[in-house]
């Protein structure tokens, strides 16, 4: 048996040691205002963006260039040894080599191809710098959101520790009665269940803040394994002033602003642009243009003689009959059903944006009175308190109601907080989605 005890306690002990042993994480302080400016810049998401953007312009670019001929230099050797059949149809035994060396300017042009191409690319660039502007704005709303949840968890921490230590200091005023014999032992249980609950809750509060730290840095790309802090010490509710603005007129605003409207908006018509190409395109000849100019040399025995100028044309003009031409109907149907969903798309956007909106301006109306709860409910906690230690100290107030009147204070102050981060984060999304 002693085996065994002392088997825990080198357990008990060790387990204290690499505790004591394991670094504290290193901590931040962050600011609202550091929050947008990272969250609409460093996140991954609208880096993603950006570099779509950067593709879609790139394919413009590309286009564009197509519409001009291409030059290419170069040299060519040719031998010829054996069997050859001349322009009268008589074989014989023929050996010749030659060199040529200069530029061959080559277009080869489907011209209804290559101008609806460009427009439909130019188009769909149109709408990546507007779906960029779209995912740096819900970035942003993501990163205010983030903080107000950080800076919410961080007030349940700071409330919950000072609750334990009043918990703590009551409960030991309760045992010092008991060891006088003025108080009941039953009392001091329940002061130190109290003092456990709350325990418990801040281990949990702080559990939280870690993991909404944790989020925070992924949308801000910082160090995810340093936890952030806010800099606002309680959460305080914005004063922005949606609050006597028309719904009509905010949905109005949206739907002018938002550049997920403008992005559809453009890519419905680079589907009408492709939706041309089809119709009209075939119906435009298909350019062909050589022309080389150099010099050309050989015999038949050596290709270094008789070297001059040599210059060859070669201009065709052609249409294309069949897939991808004149008369494929399978071509201009695939082309149709892309325009209605790109119709469907933007009527979709638009229908979501409006949602955004009567869901934000709903929220900012119904959480204003919220938050008026629950700054009552803090006030009557508060004096409910006050009352509850008043009565104690008079000796005619049972510990009960004394416990029972601080968790009512905590919980109402926790309500608060939790109350006036969402009356800020419907705020924002308002902001967001009226395109502010």
């Amino acid at each position: 048996m002693s085996r065994t005890f002392a088997f825990l306690a080198l357990l008990l002990a060790a387990t204290g040691l690499l505790r004591a042993q394991t670094p504290a994480p290193a901590t931040a302080t962050v600011d609202l205002v550091t929050v947008l400016r990272l969250a609409g810049a460093e996140a991954i998401d609208v880096q993603l963006a950006a570099a779509r953007l950067r593709e879609a312009r790139a394919a413009a670019d590309s286009a564009t260039w197509a519409l001009f001929p291409t030059l290419s230099p170069g040299v060519a050797y040719r031998k010829h040894s054996g069997q050859l059949q001349d322009i009268v149809g008589q074989v014989s035994d023929i050996t010749k080599e030659s060199v040529s060396a200069g530029a061959t300017l080559g277009v080869s042009l489907e011209l209804g191809e290559a101008v609806y191409r460009r427009l439909a690319a130019k188009q769909t660039a149109r709408a990546a710098e507007h779906q960029l502007d779209a995912q740096r704005r819900q970035t942003v709303l993501a990163g205010a959101a983030a903080y107000f949840e950080l800076a919410r968890a961080h007030h349940a921490v700071t409330l919950l520790t000072d609750a334990v230590r009043n918990a703590r200091e009551y409960r030991a005023q309760i045992a010092q009665g008991v060891t006088a014999g003025v108080a009941f032992k039953g009392d001091e249980l329940r002061a130190a269940a109290q003092v456990s609950r709350i325990a418990l809750r801040l281990s949990q509060a702080q559990e939280q803040r870690r993991a909404e730290s944790a989020r925070l840095a992924q949308v801000l790309r910082l160090k995810i394994t340093e936890e952030l802090l806010p800099a606002d010490e309680r959460p305080f509710p914005l004063a922005v002033g949606f609050e006597a603005r028309r719904l009509d007129d905010l949905v109005r605003i949206a739907l002018a602003r938002r550049p997920e409207i403008q992005a559809a908006a453009a890519l419905q018509q680079a589907a009408t642009h492709q939706g041309d190409a089809a119709a009209y395109a075939p119906l435009y000849p298909t350019l062909g243009a050589q022309v080389f100019a150099g010099g050309l040399g050989g015999s038949a025995g050596s290709a270094r003689r008789d070297f001059d100028g040599s210059t060859d044309t070669l201009v065709t003009l052609s249409w294309k009959i069949g897939a991808g031409g004149l008369f494929d109907g399978a071509r201009q149907d695939g082309a149709r059903s892309r325009l209605r969903q790109a119709e469907l798309s933007r009527a979709k956007a638009s229908d979501e944006i409006v949602r955004q909106v009567v869901e934000a301006h709903a929220g900012i109306h119904y959480l204003a009175e919220q938050v008026k709860i629950a700054e009552e409910a803090v006030r009557n906690a508060e004096q409910g308190y006050r009352l509850s230690l008043e009565r104690k100290e008079l000796a005619v107030g049972v510990v009960l109601e004394t416990l029972q009147s601080q968790q009512d204070l905590i919980q109402s102050r926790l309500d608060y907080a939790q109350t006036v981060g969402e009356w800020n984060k419907a705020h924002y999304r308002l902001k967001a989605a009226i395109g502010e």
